[in-house]
């Protein structure tokens, strides 16, 4: 499917999966309106607010991909423990 996806007021064509049309837009209406929040610096420029959010969004996705991680460590462990208490009560 074809869409147009419109960031910082430029258009972007795409050809996407047709389910996930949706998911595209909304990725497009929050990170608008991120930029949108960066007006309020003076300083800043059209590419400084599309830079700002791009790390903001950058920043969230790295914490949680190390929250997830954090998680995966929480689980192994606990995998290590039941098989410690099995050994356990085997004997």
């Amino acid at each position: 499917m074809k869409i147009n996806i419109t960031i910082a007021g430029r258009n972007y064509p795409m050809t996407i999966d047709a389910a996930k049309e949706e998911l595209y837009r909304v990725a497009a209406k929050r990170l608008n309106e991120k930029i949108s929040e960066y007006t309020r610096i003076p300083k800043f420029d059209a590419q400084d607010r599309v830079a700002m959010a791009a790390f903001r969004y950058s920043m969230i996705a790295l914490a949680t991909e190390q929250q997830t991680s954090l998680g995966d460590q929480d689980i192994q462990e606990l995998e290590k423990i039941e098989q410690r208490i099995r050994r356990y009560v085997k004997e």
